[in-house]
């Protein structure tokens, strides 16, 4: 249906890296939150995550 665009293709692969990479950092500061508040605030936060 459409024909090769090179540049195209070049972005479209920066933005699914981009999203990506946004992506891991809020795994990571998920999973930070849940060990603060673990380790810091002291609640059931974790507790009630888990099964």
């Amino acid at each position: 249906m459409l024909g090769v665009d090179r540049p195209l293709g070049h972005r479209l692969e920066d933005i699914h890296e981009t999203i990506g990479t946004i992506g891991y950092y809020l795994i990571g500061l998920h999973a930070l939150a849940a060990l603060f508040h673990h380790y810091i605030v002291r609640d059931d936060t974790l507790r009630r995550m888990l099964p």
